[in-house]
């Protein structure tokens, strides 16, 4: 998803050719390309949801 939004971004291609190229929706894909206060990596990688209860340290060991 960070590789289409900076190719996009760079204008070399359009979000439904990127969208098809990379395999991503391209609503989601617009949507971050028309956000241009943040870079394509914080962009991507912002988390969605809810906060989780405990700390990410006591998560992996439970998954363990």
């Amino acid at each position: 998803m960070c590789r289409a939004v900076g190719v996009v971004r760079s204008g070399d291609t359009g979000c439904v050719r990127a969208s098809k190229y990379f395999s991503v929706p391209r609503g989601t894909l617009e949507r971050y390309v028309k956000d241009t206060s943040r870079s394509s990596e914080a962009v991507v990688n912002v988390h969605l949801g809810r906060k989780t209860v405990l700390h990410c340290e006591l998560e992996n060991k439970l998954e363990e």
